[in-house]
């Protein structure tokens, strides 16, 4: 496997699970879309400000989930 073939893998699959993410805030009733331009701020953009603190807990235990 070369360094592009790596780089790419790494790319799709972080596509797809930002994509995985946004459809579970979105079960959870939380508006969200997928930023572009490799904006500084991240990959998602939180529609309601208000909602950041559940996104957060969200994000949590998915990390907690997948990689403990």
């Amino acid at each position: 496997m070369t360094d592009e073939d790596k780089m790419i893998y790494k790319l799709t699959v972080h596509r797809y699970f930002i994509g995985w993410v946004i459809d579970k805030l979105k079960e959870e009733g939380i508006s969200a879309k997928r930023t572009t331009g490799g904006d500084r701020n991240g990959d998602i953009f939180i529609v309601r400000p208000e909602d950041a603190p559940r996104v957060k807990e969200i994000v949590r235990n998915i990390h907690n989930k997948y990689n403990s």
